[in-house]
């Protein structure tokens, strides 16, 4: 079928129309991670992500599992992190919109859970399974080279809130003690 270059652009513009009246585009659009990237990487990466929901309550792994290798963020919801087995309720954190779980296993192949996630309440996710990260960086360098630079922007905002965390508790043990 030959496409010429204007049924092309219509065809570009309804695609761009129908993400936009998506609300979970919107509101992955609204993540502190989606905001200082153009409309169009947005759309590329949100197309990537499949939706994923669970109810309240359900277990999406536990603490010492085989990896699922994927790579979870929390776009509607809530869920609960422990570092316990599945019979002890004693939560960790608990992870809200834009968290993201999952990223260490995703990226490390071998690596284990390290903790038992549950939703906290009705939970949707967006999410990225390895395999379908290496099919894309085989087929598109480009998308593949996006949705790198996402997961190094994840990894960035983990490491700095553990950071701002660590001197929150350094700054109110010195201070205490001093």
């Amino acid at each position: 079928m030959y496409i010429n270059h204007a049924t092309h652009a219509g065809l570009a513009e309804a695609y761009t129309a129908t993400r936009m009246a998506n609300p979970l585009f919107n509101q992955f659009c609204e993540l502190p991670v989606c905001q200082q990237m153009q409309i169009d990487e947005s759309m590329q990466l949100f197309s990537c992500l499949d939706v994923v929901t669970y109810d309240a309550g359900t277990m999406i792994y536990e603490a010492g599992s085989e990896t699922d290798r994927t790579m979870r963020m929390i776009v509607d919801g809530s869920a609960t992190v422990s570092t316990a087995a599945s019979g002890d309720s004693s939560d960790y954190i608990r992870l809200s919109s834009g968290d993201v779980f999952g990223l260490f296993s995703f990226l490390d192949e071998e690596r284990p859970h390290s903790a038992t996630v549950r939703a906290a309440s009705d939970l949707t996710l967006l999410c990225m399974n390895r395999d379908y990260f290496n099919l894309i960086s085989v087929e598109d360098a480009v998308l593949g080279n996006l949705v790198l630079r996402f997961m190094f922007r994840l990894l960035s905002g983990m490491s700095l809130k553990q950071e701002n965390e660590y001197a929150a508790i350094h700054h109110y043990v010195t201070g205490r003690y001093s």
